[in-house]
C-alpha cells in the first residue's frame, strides 16, 4: 500500500512517524532476536525429543504386545503399569514436541518471516518518508 506523502506537510510532520516507526522497527528487531533465539533452543531440543518419542512408542508397542500373550496375574498386573508409565512418558514428549520440537521450530521460522516482512516494509517506509523530507521546505 503506497503511502499517502501529502499529508506529512512539514519536515516536524515527517519526524514524528520516523520516530515512530524507528521505535515499532526497533521493538520488531528486539522480536526477531527473542524468536531467533527461540528456534535455535528448539531446534537443539527437537533431535532429544524424537528420541525420547521413538524409544517411548516403541516401549508402548511391545509392551502392548507381551501384555496381549499374558495370563492373567501379577506379571500381566506390572506390564500394564509399565504400560501406562510410558503411555504417560509418551504423552508428555509430544507435548515437548509441540512447545519444544521440530513443530515449534517450525512456528517460530514462520513467525519470524512475518517480522522479517513488516522490517522489509518499515524500512521502505522510512526511507519513501525521509526522500519525502527533503523535499519539504525547511
Amino acid at each position: 500500500m503506497a503511502l499517502t506523502l501529502t499529508l506529512l506537510t512539514s519536515k516536524t510532520d515527517c519526524d514524528k512517524v520516523l520516530d515512530q516507526l524507528s521505535d515499532l522497527k526497533s521493538d520488531l528487531e528486539f522480536k526477531q532476536i527473542s524468536l531467533t533465539r527461540s528456534r535455535e533452543n528448539a531446534a537443539d531440543r527437537a533431535s532429544d525429543i524424537e528420541a525420547t518419542l521413538a524409544s517411548s512408542e516403541a516401549e508402548v508397542d511391545s509392551l502392548t504386545s507381551i501384555i496381549a500373550v499374558l495370563p492373567e496375574g501379577t506379571t500381566k498386573t506390572e506390564m500394564e503399569n509399565r504400560k501406562v508409565k510410558a503411555e504417560y512418558k509418551l504423552f508428555t514428549a509430544q507435548q515437548r514436541k509441540l512447545q519444544y520440537g521440530t513443530t515449534a521450530v517450525v512456528l517460530y521460522e514462520s513467525q519470524l518471516d512475518e517480522v522479517e516482512q513488516r522490517l522489509f516494509v518499515i524500512d521502505g517506509s522510512m526511507s519513501t518518508i525521509t526522500n519525502h523530507k527533503a523535499t519539504l521546505p525547511a
